[in-house]
């Protein structure tokens, strides 16, 4: 399917205009991550603690009754999220009591009394202390340092230590990239979020594999070709290799753009924040293996 031939864009020339963009998104990324290791971001109750409970009613609901009843109970920060289609409401909130138990049974007991004539049942009822949202949130931060740390080490062994580097460098933008565009739409960060932000990680690295190959290939025939040693135009070669596996980046990316478009339309909102996420994580994963991590290896091998 190689619908796009003989392609001979500039992609490298375009670097200062990627680099300005890369740097407002990475900003971004870094202020979305020191708030949320203070725990000032929007961060869901999967590391904060406290407890998600769905109802199913028997006649239709308005998320703004619900929402009233509870504030009029003293129940306050509280996200009641209405299911499309369904006579569901989900109830959120973050720890606020030491009995978490209690504090759901005085929930459902509100809900209950306050909506006599329309009867619910308890679909779904998870609760999470607040002493294991913090070690999950450790956990979290940590699994993406050691991620990075392993593709330094798998693109050293498989290239050389220059193109291990900026891959990495690639993935470290793309990691905080994508946080800055969870900062800018304001995402919650929860347990999918993350898991969603891991696996961008993995798609990146398999991008940016495909495409420094490419160029060590074209390197090789380059220099089997030249008689004697003369300089190589680097940047010439890596526009040459991107151009050349632009039809497998594009087809790879809209195949995975339509699964996670179908998760996002139709996956219901529990996947809502997952499938936005792994789709901005695959665009900008796309986009720096192009625009960022090629030109940082250039810059990297500039002098070699």
């Amino acid at each position: 399917m190689e619908f796009i031939k003989n392609t001979n864009f500039n992609f490298i020339g375009k670097k200062k205009y990627s680099f300005i963009l890369s740097s407002i998104l990475v900003v971004l990324g870094l202020i979305e991550l020191i708030t949320m290791i203070l725990g000032m971001a929007k961060i869901g109750i999967d590391f904060t603690g406290g407890l998600s409970l769905q109802l199913s009613f028997q006649h239709k609901i308005s998320v703004a009754d619900v929402r009233r009843e509870l504030l009029s109970k003293g129940f306050k920060d509280v996200k009641i999220v209405k299911i499309k289609g369904k006579n569901d409401i989900i109830i959120q909130t973050k720890a606020v009591a030491k009995d978490l138990n209690k504090y759901t049974d005085e929930i459902k007991a509100t809900i209950q009394n306050a909506f006599k004539n329309n009867p619910s049942k308890v679909l779904n009822n998870e609760m999470i202390g607040p002493s294991v949202g913090k070690k999950l949130a450790k956990d979290a931060i940590v699994a993406i340092i050691i991620s990075i740390i392993a593709i330094i080490l798998y693109i050293t062994w498989r290239f050389e230590f220059r193109f291990g580097l900026a891959a990495a460098i690639g993935l470290a933008h793309d990691v905080l990239a994508l946080m800055g565009i969870i900062f800018i739409f304001q995402k919650e960060i929860t347990l999918l979020v993350i898991t969603a932000i891991l696996t961008v990680a993995g798609y990146s690295l398999t991008d940016k594999v495909v495409v420094f190959d490419r160029i060590r290939e074209n390197l090789r025939k380059r220099e089997e070709k030249a008689e004697k040693k003369e300089q190589i135009n680097l940047k010439d070669l890596v526009n040459k290799s991107i151009n050349e596996v632009l039809t497998r980046t594009v087809v790879t990316s809209l195949t995975v753009i339509l699964v996670v478009l179908s998760l996002f339309f139709l996956g219901g909102i529990v996947l809502h924040d997952f499938a936005f996420t792994l789709l901005w994580g695959v665009l900008i994963g796309t986009y720096s293996s192009i625009f960022i991590a090629s030109p940082i290896m250039i810059m990297l091998n500039e002098n070699k």
